[in-house]
């Protein structure tokens, strides 16, 4: 009988490149004229999710405000 390998199940809302995912997105569509609620988003976040997307939200809207041509 052979044994199946199964990985680990990859969950992008406990990482810090899919907190940064949605924290970029969410700073573009704001950008472009897109209303959303940070507070609304961070709903069911645990707090260490919800510092983390915080942290990357205002770093992604910073670098937004002073590229040129946006």
């Amino acid at each position: 009988m052979e044994k199946s390998v199964q990985g680990l199940r990859f969950d992008s809302a406990t990482t810090f490149t899919g907190l940064d995912f949605i924290a970029r997105s969410v700073a573009v569509m704001s950008h472009n004229g897109t209303p959303l609620s940070p507070d609304a988003i961070c709903g069911n976040m645990t707090p260490e999710q919800k510092a983390i997307f915080l942290s990357r939200l205002a770093f992604h809207q910073d670098r937004l405000k002073t590229q040129p041509g946006r």
